[in-house]
């Protein structure tokens, strides 16, 4: 055979060294042992930095671990490392291998089951031998043309116990197991959860959904860090900009000034220095912390690369502590931009030359750097709200704060500013038109920070008609551009904002899907009119839980407070709360009689306000209460009419982030008050509303909404 030199280089091709370095000796790992926080080392090492730091805790990332009973030896090993660890090896050594009947230089076949390179005389005798019959055989050729994954593919680790296959996985004990395993120590009949096996094939799907979607959250929580370590790096270079200039113009004026004052020219150089040293000391970590989170997500973003590429068995022994660290440790990233300050200014004072007095000027930091614009990226016609914010230690009055609204036609107009209670600034604008506005707010002639913004106008109404092609009830936002949409069977289908179809959530025989309610961790909680009962499903399909069975007529709509763990249900003549995690029916209120013969449901939604109050819509009475979150009545909202600001047969109610109503009625749409007043109509007379019913926010900047128009349609509106 030739060299094993170019094959090695041509294997370490696909592979990231990083991946196999010991980040405490930088050299390739030996005998590697993965901590809890899935960061990875020699045997060797860990021991040595534990002798050495007496430190229970990663060297990479500082996280506290605990060494399990019989030592370090006992930390689990990374399959992964040790399959390409060994892989290498192979590689590294392929000039010196020999048939296993120990003939040199004369290996022509390799078996895969056998694991064994053979000689033409022994592949022959191989292929008679009854037991080996079916064993997977490749020339020594293939073998070494084949890449990393294939390579991985023909070697998938095997059951430590039973030495056989791993083809299935317990999602209670997150491994995945041989057959055997799955009969012996997994039994799904022990009790409910104790465990719960699916085909590693199913599995290895599942994590590569889920690795696919937090691959690309992954890389948008990078590319936000590396804005907020640009927006860092900009600060300092901006604080060494200014500490030069302001120490250059004081050591001028010094100049101009001559003995007398040089005690005053130190003093001011001094507070210079503090200013920088306390500025630079405050973000010097913030840019260590943020450069060593982007390593870690980058390494384990290539970790999940190669998993996913790789053996199935392989991924599942690791995979899902990987996406457990790296979503833990996208959720923990600031959703903000970093606070920083990089104003140093020098301000000669001219008065005090005139006089020869001993003080020669002062160092201060601009007012400007202690405000900051919010706002967002993008509003509705007509009305720009954005905030103002200001440090504690600022004193500025809102008369001295300048701001001007560029409109997108170019027209420039002086905006009013407002104190608000919090003791901040409120910016309120009004554009003229759709396109993009600016707002530019300065105080002393400077721009506060963030300051200008752009913000793009949208126009309000009608946006879009997405056409389902089956009865639409209800629809829920997921994600950042897919709707989830019921049509009363057995699934829930997966819509883009764009219209085009991506899938469905397949549930059982018998299964209605009403109304939905997407909670924080992706399950979803849907009404079945089939069964008469509430169920919790995963993005999957697999059903957590159901509850309500008995104690409903015919559940409507749904709302989950996941703050109180409690499930609000719209069951035809009351609204039933249960407790989330038991099932357990806490109360029934707002109880209502339904009028004879009449076979619609009478209570068809309910919500809560932001102070947790409870908004019930009735359907055949046509109006919408209001009750504490003890089920007291507190008022009637809306009242029943044809005409604007009242509703007729209504049947989704929404709260959204300003606390507005809106209700999905007979032919239209409407925006009310959290006290109950009539804001405006959404929708216009010819945009098709037909008794519309579910409805969801799905987006605040800007204010859109999607509803569910009864017929084969899920209209879009900006509001």
């Amino acid at each position: 055979m030739a060299s094993g030199g170019g094959d090695l280089a041509k294997f370490l091709e696909d592979v990231d060294e990083k991946v196999l370095e010991c980040q405490i000796c930088f050299n390739r790992l030996t005998e590697p042992r993965t901590l809890t926080c899935l960061h990875s080392f020699c045997l060797s090492c860990l021991d040595n930095w534990l002798k050495k730091t007496n430190k229970v805790s990663c060297p990479t990332c500082s996280k506290s671990y605990q060494i399990p009973e019989g030592g370090l030896k006992k930390l689990p090993p990374n399959t992964f490392l040790n399959n390409l660890l060994e892989t290498i090896e192979q590689f590294s050594n392929t000039d010196q291998i020999n048939c296993i009947c120990g003939k040199e230089g004369q290996v022509k076949t390799y078996c895969q089951d056998c694991r064994q390179y053979l000689c033409i005389e022994c592949s022959d005798h191989h292929k008679n031998i009854r037991a080996c019959k079916n064993h997977k055989l490749h020339s020594v050729e293939d073998v070494r043309s084949m890449s990393v994954n294939e390579i991985n593919a023909m070697h998938p680790p095997l059951c430590s116990v039973h030495n056989e296959p791993l083809t299935v996985f317990c999602k209670i004990c997150k491994l995945a197991i041989c057959i055997h395993c799955s009969i012996m120590d997994h039994k799904e009949w022990e009790g409910k959860d104790k465990h719960v096996t699916i085909s590693i094939k199913d599995a290895f799907i599942t994590f590569k959904q889920t690795s696919t979607g937090l691959e690309r959250e992954a890389k948008r929580c990078t590319t936000k860090l590396n804005d907020d370590l640009k927006v860092m790096t900009d600060c300092v270079k901006k604080l060494d900009e200014n500490r030069e200039n302001s120490l250059r113009g004081i050591e001028n004026h010094g100049k101009e000034l001559v003995t007398r004052i040089k005690e005053s020219e130190d003093k001011l150089k001094s507070e210079v220095e503090a200013m920088y040293k306390i500025n630079r000391k405050a973000t010097d970590p913030e840019i260590e912390d943020v450069t060593t989170t982007i390593s870690y997500i980058n390494t384990n973003i290539s970790l999940l690369h190669h998993l996913g590429k790789g053996n199935e068995a392989t991924a599942m022994l690791s995979g899902n502590d990987v996406i457990t660290a790296l979503d833990d440790r996208i959720k923990a990233v600031p959703k903000t931009k970093p606070d920083v300050n990089a104003e140093i200014k020098f301000e000669k004072n001219n008065q005090q030359i005139a006089s020869l007095q001993k003080d020669i000027g002062m160092v201060i930091q601009s007012r400007a750097d202690y405000l900051e614009l919010r706002g967002a990226e993008s509003m509705t016609l007509p009305t720009i709200d954005v905030k103002i914010k200001k440090k504690d230690e600022c004193e500025i009055h809102a008369n001295n704060i300048n701001a001007t609204l560029t409109q997108p036609t170019g027209e420039t107009i002086i905006t009013e500013v407002k104190e608000d209670d919090n003791g901040d600034y409120t910016l309120i604008g009004r554009c003229t038109s759709a396109g993009i506005c600016k707002v530019d707010v300065r105080v002393d002639g400077e721009h506060i920070k963030k300051s200008p913004m752009t913000i793009n106008v949208k126009k309000e109404g009608l946006l879009d008609t997405m056409k389902i092609d089956q009865h639409v009830y209800d629809v829920v936002k997921y994600g950042d551009d897919c709707l989830l949409v019921s049509c009363l069977d057995n699934a829930i289908h997966k819509y883009q904002q764009s219209g085009k179809y991506i899938g469905q959530v397949t549930l059982s025989e018998g299964v209605c899907v009403y109304s939905m309610f997407l909670m924080n961790n992706c399950n979803i909680a849907f009404s079945d009119r089939g069964n008469k009962y509430i169920t919790l499903c995963t993005m999957n399909g697999e059903v957590v839980k159901s509850f309500g069975k008995g104690e409903m007529s015919d559940p409507y709509g749904i709302h989950v407070d996941e703050a109180s763990r409690v499930m609000y249900v719209a069951d035809d003549k009351n609204v039933a709360m249960f407790n989330i995690e038991s099932g357990k029916l806490i109360k029934k209120i707002a109880q209502c009689n339904r009028p004879p013969k009449f076979s619609i449901g009478i209570i068809s939604d309910v919500t809560l306000t932001r102070q947790g109050n409870i908004c019930v819509l009735y359907f055949y009475q046509s109006f919408l209460k209001l009750f504490d979150n003890e089920g007291t009545f507190i008022k009637v909202l809306v009242d029943e009419g044809d005409e604007d600001g009242k509703v007729k047969y209504p049947e989704g109610v929404v709260v959204d982030d300003n606390d507005n109503i809106i209700i999905s009625s007979r032919h239209k749409l409407q925006l009310f008050s959290n006290s109950g007043k009539f804001i405006k109509r959404i929708d216009k007379a010819d945009d098709g509303i037909n008794y519309p019913q579910g409805l969801c926010i799905i987006s605040h900047n800007p204010r859109r909404v999607a509803v569910a128009n009864n017929g084969e349609t899920v209209k879009i509106f900006n509001y």
